[in-house]
């Protein structure tokens, strides 16, 4: 994979787009917030590391609610930044038609990935391992119709052979991450967006390549 490329074609395609890709995270992540605070658990918003998913858009919440009502969301936000990439445009309805239309199927996903994850991080390197295995799982349901369950084992056959490379793709975001926090995260303004449009082509380029 040419992560270099990737990157060059990432920074491209936010140019102008910055507030259109990240307006809807914002507003996932004050949702998620809120439903975790209603049942009065402390929640923690990392708009940072973006599967669902390792750098992806994703955002923690300290309460096992808020982190479901966060994946299913973040699932929309997923199709809606795919098309994007795909079209250059930004449609809305990609994130409520997609929430409306496959909600079971991310929840089923969501569920297990994190149930998965949970249990292997116990040993670390398991559950990295597993968590770049599941990476695309919720790409898979949003965009192929995958159900839940079986989202879980395509990723698998999806990024096999390409977990360590995924890896390191994530791992030459790091500087700039580092970077941002020296700006008090002014630059997350910018890298955000850079990062999770990424992530996207990433996944557009693999799916080529395991067709």
């Amino acid at each position: 994979m040419n992560r270099k490329e990737i990157k060059e074609e990432a920074k491209a395609k936010i140019k102008g787009n910055i507030w259109n890709i990240l307006w809807p995270m914002l507003v996932i992540g004050v949702v998620a917030a809120a439903f975790s605070g209603n049942i009065g658990r402390a929640q923690t918003i990392n708009l940072e590391d973006l599967n669902e998913m390792m750098i992806q858009p994703r955002i923690t919440i300290g309460s096992s609610l808020g982190a479901i009502i966060s994946g299913i969301l973040s699932a929309g936000y997923i199709m809606y930044l795919l098309n994007f990439v795909r079209t250059g445009k930004f449609n809305t309805n990609d994130i409520i038609n997609t929430i409306k239309e496959r909600w079971i199927d991310i929840l089923i996903a969501v569920v297990l990935v994190g149930i998965i994850v949970a249990v292997c991080s116990i040993l670390i390197i398991p559950g990295i391992i597993m968590a770049l295995a599941y990476t695309f799982a919720i790409y898979l349901v949003v965009d192929k119709n995958v159900s839940g369950s079986d989202s879980l084992k395509e990723s698998r056959e999806m990024m096999k052979g390409y977990k360590w490379d995924y890896f390191v793709f994530e791992l030459s975001f790091l500087g700039w991450i580092i970077l941002g926090a020296l700006t008090l995260g002014i630059l997350y303004i910018w890298l955000i967006p850079y990062i999770c449009v990424a992530s996207c082509l990433y996944y557009e380029k693999l799916k080529e390549i395991k067709k």
